[in-house]
């Protein structure tokens, strides 16, 4: 169960119904509640979305739902990870070969690669904006120690990048400060940007931002 006790282990396949063995059947009831969780939160908000109308939409039963999910957090939870996961991986993906050179240069098009890689991971699916940037904030103790322990994840991450480009070790603040300061920039770019095809421009502005930070700041 995702976010809750154990399944069965069992390592079976089980029976097959109309041609799907259990393993099937269970991701596709999964996927189906993924989608149908992002399209509510998305849409009606997480406070105003319940087990029932995530089961309808969903087409699965109470039952189906809580052998995946412990409670209605534990799947804005899973998709919140979702979107920070394909963040990530995206950004590594981008980030893999390092920088060509050092100094401010190599810095700047260090993070516009890993700005560009990040930003179209998170708009490949644009309701995980509101469900990772907004929906998600102040829902629990938990859940805010799980962001907050994502958002220095990231730091960690993108000090440890621009660092190896040449950038000096700026205050750990400094960091920490942009990561959600990314998402803000993305959400207004979202809500206000006449073309959302082409997030160029969110990419440039965020990249000059970024980079004086990682030139201009403190020290560590």
């Amino acid at each position: 169960m995702i976010g809750g006790a154990p399944g069965s282990g069992t390592g079976t396949v089980g029976r097959v119904y109309a041609g799907a063995d259990a393993r099937t059947r269970h991701a596709e009831r999964l996927a189906r509640l993924e989608d149908a969780g992002l399209e509510l939160f998305a849409t009606a908000g997480y406070q105003q979305t319940t087990v029932a109308a995530i089961c309808e939409l969903a087409r699965v039963s109470r039952r189906h739902f809580y052998e995946q999910f412990d409670d209605r957090e534990a799947l804005l939870r899973h998709l919140y990870d979702g979107v920070q996961a394909r963040g990530r991986a995206a950004v590594a993906a981008a980030l893999a070969d390092g920088a060509s050179g050092a100094g401010p240069q190599a810095v700047r098009d260090l993070v516009s690669r890993g700005l560009a890689a990040y930003i179209d991971a998170v708009l490949a699916d644009p309701r995980g904006l509101r469900v990772a940037f907004v929906e998600v904030v102040s829902v629990s103790a938990e859940l805010e120690r799980f962001r907050m322990h994502n958002r220095a994840a990231w730091a960690a991450m993108v000090r440890a990048a621009a660092e190896e480009a040449g950038a000096r070790a700026a205050a750990p603040w400094a960091y920490a400060a942009f990561i959600p300061s990314v998402n803000e920039f993305l959400m207004a770019w979202w809500q206000h940007s006449d073309d959302h095809s082409d997030p160029a421009e969110l990419v440039s502005v965020l990249t000059s931002i970024l980079t004086d930070l990682l030139v201009g700041a403190p020290s560590d």
